[in-house]
């Protein structure tokens, strides 16, 4: 893919959407782009996180096996992204992640990541909004027992 189809695809996602377009070709340029064929593992669980995956397109696993056998899983699709949360926390990853179908990602640099949040308040909220839609989701799963959506 080109440099304006990465932009192209990143203007579309929400967390992505308010950054100047200078910012913006500036994450497609040095963001590495990847892609995955489907059940190709994406990131081990317990790998320290080197940067954040944003999911252009295709659909993501995160799977964790317990030690009784039993297995939690959930999927991601395009416009999400992995490994924020760790990176934040200074954790690794509590799940394997897989490709579920042929998956194409933005990797970008763990000092990238903290260069737009410390720069670009945008960011940072578009990053807060989305981190707190998730954990709405999460405790929704939890107290409700439903679908993670």
């Amino acid at each position: 893919m080109t440099l304006e189809t990465d932009i192209t695809c990143l203007r579309r996602l929400p967390l992505f959407r308010s950054l100047p377009g200078p910012r913006l070709k500036l994450v497609a340029l040095m963001g590495e782009r990847l892609h995955f064929d489907a059940g190709a593992r994406i990131i081990a669980e317990g790998e320290m996180p080197e940067g954040v995956y944003v999911v252009l397109e295709g659909e993501v696993e995160i799977a964790h096996e317990r030690s009784d056998g039993r297995s939690k899983r959930f999927l991601l699709t395009s416009g999400s992204i992995i490994g924020d949360v760790p990176i934040l926390c200074g954790q690794s990853y509590v799940g394997e992640v897989t490709a579920k179908s042929d998956v194409s990602t933005l990797r970008l640099p763990k000092d990238l990541f903290f260069e737009l949040l410390e720069t670009i308040p945008d960011f940072s909220i578009a990053l807060s909004r989305d981190l707190a839609a998730r954990l709405y989701r999460l405790a929704d799963f939890v107290l409700h027992n439903e679908k993670v959506h």
